[in-house]
């Protein structure tokens, strides 16, 4: 009966979409499936001399910062974008997002979004039924590397109560499971007590694929473990979404799911920005789609490959409010070398989490987060935690003890105060570490400015 449905899907409901509401997405994938050989890297230095010359013309925000002509474009966009406009902070784009809409794109055609705002402000914005469909296209064509197609029946396992909290349910999960092959279950019941009867469903439903946030995915998969359960079901892959995908969270998913992890590199504000090399375990950037720069936390300056910094995205789709060199939130690193592979992609080498995860010392070296989380990791009798750096000099640290168990504070204090001298430490306990409002679990979070965003 799958298979009847997946065939269903792909055949019947997609190319009547695209016929009844001019979807293009299945031609957008194969067009992407045919660039990631060779074209890519001349597409997108195409797509951001138009957008540049788009934004010099139809866009307030960017008519007096770029001056360039149309010949020195052409030339070279990269060097013009950087040149000639500066990172965008959100903050910034908040106060004036009514600068940023383009005036050759009409009413008519803007798509109301926001992001889900875990980490503040959510923030407000528009786009175009074409920046959907390539945001879509991307998510397939990296998904195709693992085997999966548009019809592929899923699981998703899910925690935004906006987005799972609408008037008429029933309608909503039939649509779901009806149009897209895909079952949501709620993050929310992903506890001890509730494990057994959503291995039994998923071995029911027999999806070809898992999807999810890579904490929630990490839980899920921790439970099925420390109670001996097991999928019945091949899977193709669990795909990961959202959060930093660490290497502990990735070996746990392919020991107890026993298939391939793929990872997913995007965000709602910015599109599908990257995918897993089934191959090599890279994340190649959707260049066609996107540029990525890696700027220097402090300067805002680009930094070469191989070097950790702030992940500046320019979205090359984005014709209606576009958004360039936006500073996305997070951390990463661009690969020195291609990927062995054969795809003609840039490589991510990769993502280490949020912005505000890195942590300030007293005397104003920026430490990531990470470190702390080795540290953390590494004592067995700690389960879970949470740690707040509330200033340089002050953090709070949340703990969830393994049961029966004591913590040696002094120690704890002693390797923490090693990364961040200066900054006092206040331990509590607690029975548990909630998930934000959208369902993802943060672990390191850093409550205050850097000196760049103040």
């Amino acid at each position: 009966m799958s298979q009847i449905h997946k065939f269903f899907i792909e055949h019947a409901l997609y190319p009547a979409m695209e016929h009844l509401k001019g979807n293009h997405i299945r031609r957008i994938t194969a067009e992407l499936q045919e660039t990631q050989k060779s074209g890519a890297p001349e597409l997108q230095r195409q797509r951001l001399a138009c957008l540049l010359k788009d934004c010099r013309d139809h866009v307030p925000a960017y008519e007096n910062a770029i001056t360039a002509g149309d010949a020195e474009i052409d030339k070279d966009p990269y060097r013009i974008l950087q040149t000639q406009v500066s990172p965008l902070k959100k903050s910034v784009f908040q106060k004036n997002g009514k600068q940023y809409l383009s005036d050759r794109i009409p009413e008519s055609m803007r798509i109301a979004n926001c992001t889900g705002g875990s980490t503040g402000q959510p923030t407000h914005f528009f786009m175009t039924k074409n920046q959907v469909q390539t945001y879509e296209a991307a998510r397939w064509r990296g998904l195709s590397w693992f085997g999966i197609t548009p019809g592929s029946r899923s699981v998703m396992l899910w925690g935004n109560p906006i987005e799972l909290s609408r008037k008429d349910q029933a309608r909503y999960q039939a649509k779901e499971r009806f149009l897209k092959n895909r079952v949501i279950l709620s993050a929310y019941s992903l506890t001890e007590k509730h494990a057994k009867s959503h291995v039994e469903f998923i071995n029911k439903y027999r999806p070809e694929y898992l999807y999810g946030y890579a904490g929630i995915l990490t839980a899920f998969a921790r439970i099925m473990d420390a109670q001996g359960l097991r999928l019945s079901v091949p899977l193709k892959a669990v795909v990961s979404t959202s959060e930093t995908l660490e290497n502990r969270q990735r070996d746990l998913l392919q020991r107890v799911f026993g298939c391939p992890v793929a990872n997913e590199y995007g965000a709602r504000d910015a599109g599908i920005l990257a995918y897993t090399c089934p191959e090599n375990g890279h994340l190649h950037i959707t260049a066609e789609n996107c540029l990525i720069e890696i700027l220097d936390p402090i300067t805002l300056k680009p930094l070469p490959p191989g070097n950790s910094g702030l992940i500046a995205v320019t979205d090359l789709n984005n014709e209606v409010q576009p958004r360039l060199r936006w500073l996305l939130g997070d951390v990463g690193t661009l690969s020195e070398t291609p990927c062995p592979c054969g795809r003609g992609l840039p490589v991510l080498k990769k993502v280490e989490g949020r912005e505000d995860a890195l942590l300030l010392r007293t005397d104003e070296i920026l430490v990531h987060g990470n470190v702390i989380t080795q540290i953390l990791r590494a004592d067995k009798n700690i389960r879970t935690f949470r740690f707040r750096q509330l200033s340089p000099e002050e953090a709070a640290l949340s703990i969830v003890k393994a049961e029966g168990t004591a913590i040696d504070e002094q120690a704890l204090q002693s390797q923490i105060a090693g990364v961040l001298p200066g900054t006092k430490i206040h331990i509590e306990y607690t029975d548990e570490i909630p998930p934000s409002a959208s369902g993802k679990i943060r672990t390191i979070i850093r409550e205050f400015s850097l000196p760049n965003e103040k």
